[in-house]
């Protein structure tokens, strides 16, 4: 989970994660129960934006260029019964 830092956190420590070294703007991928803390005292909101890296990371694939003389040629084959 993905979140943007609102405010410095008051607490220094949370289920043995620091907090102290959160700054006001930063975002950080974080757990969803550390996330939800964070959003439910107020200390962050969810970051929905994704970089070119997030996109890549989600997908996992990476396109593969056809070599021009590999097309697949549909023209002339027959039809299925």
């Amino acid at each position: 989970m993905k979140v943007r830092i609102t405010q410095k956190p008051r607490e220094l420590e949370l289920d043995g994660v620091r907090l102290d070294g959160l700054i006001q703007g930063m975002v950080r991928d974080v757990s969803s129960l550390m996330g939800t803390w964070l959003i439910t005292e107020g200390y962050a909101e969810l970051e929905m934006r994704q970089t070119g890296q997030d996109r890549r990371a989600l997908t996992g694939v990476r396109r593969r260029r056809r070599h021009p003389s590999r097309r697949r040629h549909t023209e002339g084959r027959a039809a299925p019964d």
